[in-house]
């Protein structure tokens, strides 16, 4: 086995082979309408992680599962693959952009034609989601199989730090399925007070979310942070631009070298680096071009900010998964300019720990804690137990959640009519072609 391409060094649980064998099934099935025949062994599709999406062209890892229990005869060499985009009927069925790959998801690969393409992407552990900018109310799904979410804020000054973002970012970090963790960077700009500040918000706003503060340029809190980080376990990081994401992971990957900042973290990601790989098709073996796992660059690009109100520039224009040194995954993401959140309401409570406990004492089970008589929320508001601000800020999340879900449950079932309809129309297709 090649023990650069361990199924566990990229993420790969054991609760994955039962979503990779459901999807299986499903593909064979698929092949039997279309061909009359279910496909043999040879021509089963393999897992692969995906590292990277620049728009409908996807770069997966396809680690080493030969000799493994299950697992057929392996139809490629293990490696990172480029260039890579969903098959025809992946496109023809997905009901929502949401369907479709993103960094961090497993798929179900397979070679056609000299081609690699992704046919499903297996059932998500979490995922990391938000209302998609615009017009239209929709899922954007930034990234998927987490153990954790970094939340990563800056103490440089400006709006790098907000408490009603933090808010925000708690209730997404939280609907995502992950543990949480508060990362407060650029410490070394900072004096204590400022900390101090910081780290009381986010005790009072999540008693029960680890907080640090870091410097990715100097290193100071870098070794508390790795105390919540494992091996083989997959990391997102979620901030505005300049807060320092990339520069977190560059500093992550440099840890325990002796070296700090950009330039100083070598980090096993994509490579320039070739080799060849095979993809068996119809018995036949066609030239696949595979990047190894080694790189001697820094792990993410670094980009400066305004000197003038400390606000960055998107240096990062894509979501990207690199494995570092140390065993640990990260998925590096743009940074965000607007967070609309996604997913169930009560997740909005877990952020508000103590108006939460009010509002089960009003009189009323259905109080909108706005003018109800016998509304706790209100009565603890008059008399200055809770903070007026984080109060709006509550109410505001609990409208936004409520009006996002009687929307997408309605366009869910129209988008669920309407996938159906495709396939039953494909398969219509398919028998009058035969």
């Amino acid at each position: 086995m090649n023990v650069d391409f361990i199924p566990e060094s990229w993420g790969w649980k054991q609760e994955f082979f039962s979503a990779w064998n459901a999807a299986v099934v499903n593909e064979k099935e698929f092949s039997a309408q279309e061909e009359g025949s279910v496909t043999g062994p040879d021509s089963v599709p393999m897992p692969a992680r995906v590292t990277g999406r620049e728009f409908h062209q996807y770069e997966v890892v396809c680690p080493d599962f030969s000799g493994r229990p299950g697992f057929p005869r392996m139809q490629t060499v293990p490696g990172i693959y480029g260039d890579v985009r969903v098959s025809g009927r992946f496109d023809y069925t997905a009901a929502s952009r949401a369907e479709y790959p993103v960094p961090g998801d497993w798929v179900l690969v397979e070679c056609e034609a000299g081609a690699f393409r992704i046919n499903a992407v297996l059932s998500r552990r979490s995922a990391l989601s938000r209302t998609a900018a615009g017009p239209k109310t929709e899922e954007q799904v930034l990234a998927a199989n987490l153990d954790m979410v970094c939340l990563v804020f800056a103490l440089d000054g400006g709006r790098n730090f907000l408490e009603r973002l933090l808010e925000r970012a708690l209730v997404a970090a939280r609907n995502s399925g992950a543990s949480v963790c508060v990362v407060l960077n650029k410490a070394d700009l900072a004096p204590e007070e400022e900390k101090e500040y910081a780290l009381a918000a986010v005790a009072y706003a999540a008693p029960d979310v680890p907080a640090v503060c870091v410097s990715a340029k100097t290193g100071e809190g870098i070794d508390i942070l790795m105390q919540f980080l494992s091996p083989g376990d997959t990391i997102g990081v979620l901030g505005k631009s300049g807060v320092g994401k990339s520069a977190l992971v560059n500093a992550l990957a440099a840890y325990g070298s002796g070296k700090n900042g950009p330039g100083a973290a070598q980090c096993v990601a994509q490579s320039t680096a070739t080799c060849t790989g095979l993809c068996a098709v119809d018995g036949t073996d066609t030239e696949k071009t595979a990047g190894t796992a080694e790189s001697t660059g820094p792990a993410a690009k670094e980009g400066h900010i305004r000197e003038a109100d400390h606000r960055g520039r998107h240096t990062t224009t894509s979501s990207r998964l690199y494995r570092l040194p140390s065993g640990i995954l990260m998925i590096d993401s743009p940074g965000i300019r607007e967070l609309k959140i996604w997913g169930r309401t009560d997740s909005v409570d877990d952020g508000f720990p103590e108006i939460a406990e009010l509002a089960g004492r009003c009189r009323f089970s259905d109080c909108s804690h706005t003018g109800e008589p016998g509304c706790a929320v209100l009565e603890a508001l008059a008399e200055g137990q809770i903070d007026e601000s984080r109060y709006r800020a509550w109410l505001n999340l609990q409208r936004e959640q409520q009006w996002m879900e009687r929307r997408t449950n309605d366009q869910a079932r129209r988008a669920e009519k309407e996938k159906w309809k495709r396939i039953s129309k494909f398969q219509k297709e398919l028998k009058r072609s035969r």
